[in-house]
């Protein structure tokens, strides 16, 4: 556990101090402000328009964060060689990645907490109402993230940061359009259709922890709703987890 917790401590101090991810955050958080402006634009609907464009900027900010940080998550130490020092030393590869995984956790789960509460202070400022489904939706949002760190960190195992980048990203759009391929399945033919189910269940569900468009309108998520965002985040993590862990284990360095 000190080995872990000493690459996670590492891993937190190099990426909060990326000049260019405080200028992404930097960035979201002016953007949650200017929200307030085009709010204005629309009589009657300013409280929608801030809220959903609060919530809007929050996940595809975190997102970004999340998929520039992971791709060269592991690359990064290879580059250095740094990795070459760490693995030398009685630490199994497992662990240098639950520690690099935990690391950039904790940097998101700083991340999320402070756009979040910046968002929180904006509708306060605004006296908009405060429901329990937008702080449903800032939780969705730290799952979904888990979900893609550890989706980066697979990839960041056997490619290069741009092609790492790429899959990330075209796992995340797939990933938000997922109830197509079980449309699809539906009418398709018995071989395509097993194909499709097959990847419905496989590919990343994203759409599980989308509920920023309904919160706009009062929207709270059930119990039921919460529980199994929660277990399918921490559920499918732990298989990619697993997944990246045979990949760099059998990797030769």
């Amino acid at each position: 556990m000190t080995q872990i917790f000493a690459i996670a401590r590492n891993t937190f101090r190099e990426t909060i101090r990326d000049r260019i991810l405080n200028a992404i955050v930097v960035f979201a958080v002016v953007l949650i402000g200017a929200s307030i402006l085009l709010g204005q634009l629309s009589a009657g609907q300013d409280i929608k328009i801030i809220k959903d464009l609060g919530l809007a900027s929050l996940g595809f900010f975190g997102v970004i964060i999340a998929i520039f940080v992971g791709t060269s998550l592991v690359h990064k130490e290879l580059d250095k060689r740094t990795v070459f020092v760490v693995l030398t030393k009685p630490v199994h590869r497992e662990v240098f990645l639950v520690g690099k995984l935990l690391g950039l956790l904790t940097t998101l789960t700083v991340l999320v907490l402070a756009m979040g509460a910046a968002y929180i202070a904006l509708l306060a400022l605004l006296k908009v109402p405060l429901t329990l489904g937008i702080f449903q939706a800032i939780g969705f949002s730290w799952l979904e993230l888990l979900v893609l760190t550890t989706v980066t960190l697979v990839f960041s195992t056997f490619s290069t940061p741009v092609l790492c980048m790429l899959y990330a990203f075209a796992l995340y759009f797939i990933g938000h359009n997922a109830s197509t391929f079980y449309t699809l399945a539906k009418k398709a033919g018995m071989g395509l259709q097993q194909l499709l189910l097959a990847l419905y269940y496989i590919l990343p569900n994203l759409e599980i922890f989308d509920i920023k468009n309904k919160v706009v309108y009062n929207y709270v998520a059930s119990a039921q709703e919460v529980t199994w965002a929660v277990v399918y985040a921490f559920g499918y993590s732990a298989f990619l987890f697993a997944v990246a862990a045979l990949i760099f284990r059998r990797r030769e360095f």
